[in-house]
């Protein structure tokens, strides 16, 4: 199979970099920036057990693509999905499928809008990594290691075995579920709570954790984003315990923890605020549920877009 993976930052580079450790054939759809220095320097992955790895890649730009592509991971942020989709179309066939590393939901429908449901797949990942100012991709040493593919019927289909097989021939373990909407909303709640959480207060997971009103502050998101997600018909499973978990991320002072939607924040960066946060606050609107926190975090991330002068 060919995989074409559309971006080679955190997430792009670093399950391209597995999928050539096991052995797939894979090229990156990448800026001229970002092509010159992979080209120059490699794809160069460090992993949370210390090992280094770099790789000569095989890269392309928009407009270079050499035919269809089985596969395509879409690795972009969510507020660059339409020019991804324009520069991913000319590598699809009517077997391509799509597999989406975004977070978020809404994104499933518009690729199939796009291209059709019956190219498009579920996924959800939970790998932190970070993408360096040396080019270099760091993964941190937060092991919540989940990756999730699966059919958006729930159908069990070759492709997704095919796939499956060559991530973890790379060291990327996954799982096929028959539910991957199911998930991908789990991973919606959570990372919604967390984005929230730390969008509000501008601080990693320490600061929160030493401050006085930390612990009911959490919490009150979480209440909230239970509540919204379980009135939209998507309440958080219990075997995921995902409440507790998100606890845990902010009781602990001496963690630098901080998710990508802070990260972002941090380094002036556009954010997916109005892809996630801001999704679920129209979510909440359309089903008449009150939801203050999230909209407030909604907000301050769209006076954070006007004060960097963005427009995304």
């Amino acid at each position: 199979m060919r995989y074409l993976v559309l971006g080679a930052g955190a997430l792009g580079g670093y399950f391209g970099s597995m999928l050539i450790r096991g052995g797939a054939d894979v090229t990156f759809l990448v800026r001229p920036a970002r092509a010159t220095q992979l080209r120059r320097d490699g794809l160069i992955v460090k992993t949370q057990d210390g090992d280094e790895l770099r790789t000569q890649v095989k890269v392309v730009q928009r407009g270079q693509l050499d035919g269809s592509y089985d596969v395509v991971l879409l690795c972009c942020k969510a507020y660059d999905l339409d020019p991804a989709m324009d520069a991913i179309a000319p590598a699809m066939s009517s077997g391509s499928a799509i597999v989406p590393l975004l977070n978020g939901v809404r994104h499933i429908d518009v690729l199939k809008e796009k291209f059709g449901p019956e190219r498009v797949l579920g996924c959800l990942t939970i790998i932190n990594a970070a993408l360096m100012a040396d080019g270099s991709i760091q993964q941190s040493q937060l092991r919540i290691n989940l990756t999730a593919i699966g059919e958006l019927d729930g159908r069990l289909s070759s492709r997704c075995t095919a796939i499956k097989t060559a991530l973890e021939a790379g060291g990327i373990p996954v799982q096929i579920s028959e539910s991957i909407l199911v998930l991908m909303w789990e991973k919606f709640f959570g990372f919604t709570c967390n984005a929230a959480i730390a969008s509000l207060t501008r601080s990693r997971a320490g600061a929160i954790a030493q401050a006085a009103e930390g612990a009911s502050f959490v919490s009150a998101v979480i209440d909230e984003c239970t509540r919204v997600v379980t009135a939209l018909g998507h309440p958080p499973l219990p075997a995921f315990n995902s409440a507790a978990q998100i606890s845990g991320l902010f009781s602990q002072a001496s963690s630098t923890y901080g998710p990508s939607m802070l990260i972002d924040m941090e380094d002036g960066r556009p954010t997916e605020g109005e892809h996630t946060i801001g999704d679920l606050v129209e979510r909440a609107a359309q089903a008449s549920v009150s939801a203050p926190l999230l909209t407030a975090a909604r907000c301050n991330l769209q006076t954070y877009e006007i004060n960097r002068g963005g427009s995304k």
